[in-house]
């Protein structure tokens, strides 16, 4: 993902809620399955969306339905948006309109 990133550079006090997971991908596999099934999510993108840019997606947000289950293939999120910080606007009226259901 970014340059220099690595597992133990991660402050892992900054997310401390229970239902928070901490998972690092170091051969950046769900990245690259991520990239590869955008063709198929694009109509729930944030319209602030930006074309990416690497090999691999990061720094975006996808947001799942509950009782999303992750099998083969992975399921289509409710919305998703990149980067996050051009989406995030997005991601929290999606989240709000999620929880308010």
């Amino acid at each position: 993902m970014y340059p220099g990133d690595a597992r133990a550079k991660w402050p892992a006090a900054l997310l401390t809620d229970l239902r928070v997971q901490h998972r690092w991908d170091e051969t950046r596999a769900l990245g690259r399955q991520y990239l590869a099934n955008l063709p198929v999510m694009m109509d729930r993108r944030a319209a602030e969306t930006m074309a990416p840019t690497a090999d691999v997606m990061w720094d975006a947000f996808y947001l799942y339905a509950p009782g999303d289950a992750w099998r083969d293939p992975m399921p289509l999120p409710v919305a998703w948006g990149y980067p996050i910080m051009v989406t995030r606007a997005h991601l929290a009226r999606q989240l709000d309109a999620l929880v308010a259901r």
